[in-house]
């Protein structure tokens, strides 16, 4: 292929910012509830992949994988859109070939996402979603590129004319989408995340005093986590999004009595209040997937013991709306700890968060911990689920960890004593002592322990250390259980277990 001409290159640039136009307007309305197009295209990707191919990747790639490729499906629109835009300034191509190469992409995105990720995003709102997209890509180019036209007398206008039809017939197909649309309704409202309270509060959460000095601390991480702030990690790039008038959850499996539940029904169970730390395992060593929140729900035994479990009950199978399956053993669903949760922190669930109903399980890993919660199957064998099939942890037990939030990697000494914070995490065991070194683990100084928010959470910790002199100091930490097992030293990665050994901070000590 030989060097692009003048010409071809102003057809690029101008599709590439029209195509960029077109994805600000596409994303601004996906905001509503409408699915991304490029988000359901890469969907439709991650569904499809085979495991030989997608395993590798997640591997290789870990928390980045979803990530890159959100980026690798916008660049192939951009690239979609240069094409389009060098088609649409020439005169050698016909008006069926510039409406196609404008069209393509959106068009891809919808069919592609009907055929592979049909089950998580709603016809109606994806052609509306992407028809927008394309009424936006055409105007956009259909006005970017007067001076390109205008230099063929005959084709410039014309090219127009049809560059602006085929926006106007985006338009039609945008409007026509919205009656084969099944979730409009929740689409256009606003879900979670609202003021809310139990209907039949049996057990509330007292929370022990913060430590003043502690909250007190530039960089502390906070006892809460603001919903806002909460980490979020799914599988999926188009969040589900439930209408509580058609939800319901099923518990069925080997059971004696399967039934289904409304949100209604569900609400007027008997619900408790827990304070609860979730970590995912992908979080490397001094990680921030790691928040902490109180959250309100129901017992997923008082479900259990409702529909009577087989004396081969082995697994609890739990499964999302959008298809994701998790499990545990069903002696851990018994658990009191074990509870289905709609309200985080006083409000109904976010929807990043699993609204309207997620599971909470202790001493686990996030990922078993199930968003969107669709139904409960008792089942009697272990049941891998989507994670255990990519070769992570089946019993995902959370790993001891210590962070080191403050003080700054450089600090301003006046000769005196600087305060070393952060927070400690070892699940339901509890964190029984931190320990700070400054000489590479020859010697060890106790941290003070601020009392834990509860029982299941992280717990925050404080030290003074004087530096021995300016430049670059290096600070380990560590933590005990609460059985008595301190973390181990040992780097690892995150895959598969979850990461272990110690937080190093290397701190650059002036004046």
């Amino acid at each position: 292929m030989g060097r692009l001409t003048p010409r071809e290159r102003t057809g690029l640039l101008i599709g590439v910012l029209a195509m960029f136009l077109a994805l600000d307007v596409a994303f601004l309305v996906s905001l509503v509830g409408l699915p991304f197009t490029p988000f359901a295209l890469g969907q439709a990707i991650v569904d499809v992949l085979p495991g030989w191919i997608s395993i590798p990747l997640i591997e290789l790639l870990h928390f980045w994988a979803k990530g890159l490729l959100i980026i690798g499906v916008l660049v192939l629109f951009m690239i979609s859109g240069g094409v389009a835009g060098m088609f649409a300034i020439s005169s050698r191509r016909g008006d069926a070939s510039v409406l196609g190469a404008v069209a393509a992409p959106w068009i891809l995105g919808v069919i592609l996402g009907q055929l592979f990720a049909g089950e998580k995003i709603d016809l109606g709102t994806s052609v509306v979603d992407a028809a927008i997209g394309l009424a936006a890509n055409a105007l956009a180019i259909s006005y970017l590129a007067p001076a390109a036209l205008a230099r063929d007398a005959e084709a410039g206008p014309s090219r127009r004319r049809v560059l602006l039809g085929g926006a106007a017939l985006a338009a039609v197909a945008a409007l026509g989408g919205l009656p084969l649309s099944r979730t409009l309704a929740v689409a256009g409202s606003r879900l979670g995340n609202l003021p809310s309270a139990a209907r039949h509060l049996i057990q509330s959460v007292t929370l022990a005093p913060a430590d003043p000095d502690v909250d007190a601390l530039a960089g502390i991480t906070p006892r809460i986590t603001a919903n806002e702030d909460h980490y979020t990690v799914d599988t999926t790039l188009v969040k589900p999004r439930v209408d509580i008038a058609t939800w319901k959850l099923d518990v069925s499996g080997a059971v004696e009595a399967p039934f289904s539940l409304t949100y209604d029904e569900l609400l007027n169970l008997d619900a408790i209040e827990q304070v609860h730390t979730l970590e995912c395992i992908s979080n490397p060593t001094g990680g921030e997937l790691i928040s902490t929140a109180v959250w309100t729900g129901t017992r997923m035994r008082d479900l259990l013991q409702r529909a009577r479990p087989t004396a081969r009950a082995y697994d609890v199978v739990l499964t999302s709306v959008d298809g994701y399956t998790d499990s545990f053993p069903i002696a851990k669903a018994m658990e009191p700890e074990t509870l289905l949760v709609y309200l985080m922190n006083g409000k109904t669930l976010p929807q990043d968060h699993g609204y309207p109903v997620r599971v909470l399980v202790p001493n686990i890993y996030g990922m078993k911990n199930v968003k969107w919660l669709r139904s409960i199957e008792v089942v009697t064998y272990d049941l891998f689920g989507y994670w255990q099939e990519q070769g992570w942890s089946d019993g995902a037990i959370v790993n001891t960890g210590t962070r080191i939030d403050v003080p700054p990697r450089t600090i301003k000494w006046n000769g005196g004593e600087v305060t070393i914070a952060g927070i400690a995490f070892a699940g339901a065991r509890g964190i029984n002592k931190v320990e700070l070194s400054s000489d590479g683990g020859r010697t060890w100084q106790s941290a003070k322990l601020e009392a834990p928010a509860g029982p299941l959470t992280w717990r925050r910790w404080s030290a003074q250390w004087t530096p021995p002199s300016v430049g670059t100091h290096t600070l380990w930490a560590r933590s005990t259980d609460g059985r008595g097992d301190t973390e181990t030293p040992v780097s690892r990665q995150p895959f598969p277990n979850g990461a272990s050994g110690y937080h190093v901070l290397q701190v650059n000590v002036g004046r």
